[in-house]
């Protein structure tokens, strides 16, 4: 008996399975989800997998082709992930395709396997089709949770502070992360030390004091000192777990303030400590926040 393949059921179930799977791969490396990314993202998949049959093209379908719209449906879910944020993110999506291709696969052997195979191509058993596909969709979403569990996680959620710094009547807003590593004080106030990337300060910053924070001490301008920041300039000496010590270049903002998740803005007295170098390679986080500040 010839089989049929029904365009609408299949477009259907992908969009179930696209959907979940997306879900699932961006709770297993904790990753905020916006819901209608992840719908049209499914829907482009689910429109790609119809395609796919209907359309004789097969190197637009071949193996890397469907791997490359894998990772084009995770760049449009989570278009915030950067680098190797991205490539995690990526690893957790076919990570979870496996799993529910896996359990799909598990279903099959079992003692109506025959029916069901059947059923998933001709439409002749569309609720042993449904019902595989809901038991596959069901242990991918609980996947995330129990993989944490089992100690099996991509990391703990990380704690990050929105920052908001105001230098020479400018505001920047930044994301910060809580060091409990971080034991920085300003040796002239005793004020904890937050660690910021110049690249996230130098567009607020005068001209003139980028020799300054850079550390390249012989070029620093005479003018330096006719700037408004010139007072509020510090060295902060540091050593770094390896007992190498160094000195730190930094200034005290006009303002600093910790956004809070209700948009609440708690202001706090710190110095800045400027880094030459990213603190995220991801670019997730631009300042290492001293633990006092937040009360860890």
């Amino acid at each position: 008996m010839a089989g049929y393949i029904y365009a609408d059921l299949l477009f259907f179930v992908n969009l179930s399975v696209n959907y979940i799977i997306l879900l699932a791969a961006g709770k297993l490396v904790l990753r905020p989800v916006n819901f209608g990314r992840v719908l049209v993202a499914s829907v482009l998949g689910s429109l790609y997998a119809v395609f796919a049959i209907v359309v004789p093209l097969e190197s637009f379908f071949s193996l890397p082709a469907r791997i490359a719209f894998g990772l084009f449906m995770v760049a449009l879910s989570y278009p915030d992930a950067r680098g190797i944020s991205f490539v995690t993110l990526a690893g957790a999506f076919y990570l979870c395709s496996a799993v529910a291709a896996g359990t799909a696969m598990a279903l099959l052997t079992l003692g109506t396997a025959e029916s069901l195979r059947r059923g998933i191509l001709s439409g002749d058993y569309p609720l042993a089709h449904w019902w595989m596909v809901g038991v596959s969709l069901v242990v991918v979403s609980v996947f995330p949770w129990v993989s944490r569990i089992a100690g099996f996680r991509s990391g703990k959620p990380l704690p990050l502070v929105g920052v908001e710094l105001v230098v020479g009547g400018r505001t920047i807003s930044l994301i910060g992360l809580v060091d409990t590593g971080n034991n920085l004080r300003d040796p002239v106030s005793g004020l904890p030390v937050i660690v910021v990337d110049w690249d996230s300060l130098k567009d607020v910053m005068p001209k003139e004091v980028q020799s300054f924070f850079l550390s390249t001490w012989d070029s620093i301008s005479v003018q330096l000192y006719d700037t408004s920041i010139s007072r509020r300039l510090r060295l902060i000496p540091y050593s770094n777990v390896s007992g190498r010590k160094g000195i730190l270049p930094g200034f005290k903002p006009d303002r600093l303030a910790l956004c809070e998740k209700n948009g609440t803005k708690v202001f706090k007295e710190a110095v800045v400590g400027v880094s030459e170098s990213r603190l995220s390679p991801s670019g997730l986080y631009q300042a290492l926040l001293h633990p006092d500040l937040v009360g860890f």
